[in-house]
């Protein structure tokens, strides 16, 4: 089907639960915040065929939506996917994503019930820790049906949130659809940010907790992402492999 959007054009196969998503209405919609975005000129990330990856995605069988905040900034990092980060093909690698190595914490906490630092479990890796490395794990996180999604779905090279504006109105249909069409998904709302935009979309599963990006451990911080009294992770090992 041709839609005569750039964003919805580029993907190669977009999953036919979403098709009564993609109506006349909403696909005017994207047409004209896409007109928005070019008319700026300006560099945006990711790339075309990775702004709405999570099209690919079958609905009817999605488990587990990740509500993050907008793509990473920075040129050639951003997947489409919600905290993937596109230049990481190893955990070896040395990168400064706080918000993914506290994710890896708290993975590594779900099924060995200890906090340790990132630098710890880097060595464990591929040894009595076996997590897929992060060029796949989220790709086997969406096979098994998680959702990973951002409330804006583009931004400026090097501007975060500054295609804020333009997604609002789409992000609010979308997340009202999901909760409508598969209204026993589990979501996972890290920050203020993703609780503040589903205020008012009943949500029947949700785990609250603070944003990955600072974790520390305060007796009073009970909605700590790492430190807190849930674990998302935890809760849904009997839902999804996090290991990948």
């Amino acid at each position: 089907m041709h839609y005569n959007s750039v964003f919805l054009d580029s993907i190669d196969a977009i999953d036919s639960s979403w098709n009564d998503f993609l109506n006349s209405k909403l696909v005017e919609l994207l047409q004209n915040l896409e007109e928005k975005i070019f008319e700026e000129n300006t560099e945006y990330t990711p790339k075309s065929n990775n702004v709405l990856n999570f099209l690919k995605v079958p609905l009817s069988k999605t488990k587990v939506v990740i509500l993050g905040q907008d793509p990473y900034p920075q040129k050639g990092v951003a997947t489409g996917r919600a905290f993937e980060v596109g230049t990481l093909q190893s955990w070896n690698n040395k990168f400064s994503n706080i918000s993914l190595k506290n994710i890896i914490r708290a993975i590594y906490f779900a099924y060995n019930n200890q906090y340790l630092k990132y630098s710890k479990i880097k060595d464990e890796i591929g040894k009595t820790f076996l997590v897929k490395p992060p060029s796949e794990l989220f790709i086997e996180w969406e096979k098994q049906g998680v959702l990973l999604l951002n409330t804006s779905f583009t931004c400026e090279i090097g501007k975060s949130n500054s295609h804020e504006k333009y997604w609002k109105a789409f992000t609010n249909i979308l997340l009202n659809y999901i909760s409508k069409a598969n209204p026993d998904i589990i979501w996972f709302l890290w920050g203020n940010n993703a609780k503040a935009i589903v205020t008012d979309i009943d949500i029947k599963n949700k785990i609250e907790s603070m944003h990955p990006m600072m974790c520390y451990y305060r007796p009073e911080r009970d909605a700590d992402f790492l430190f807190g009294k849930r674990n998302a992770f935890k809760e849904t090992m009997d839902l999804i492999n996090w290991l990948g």
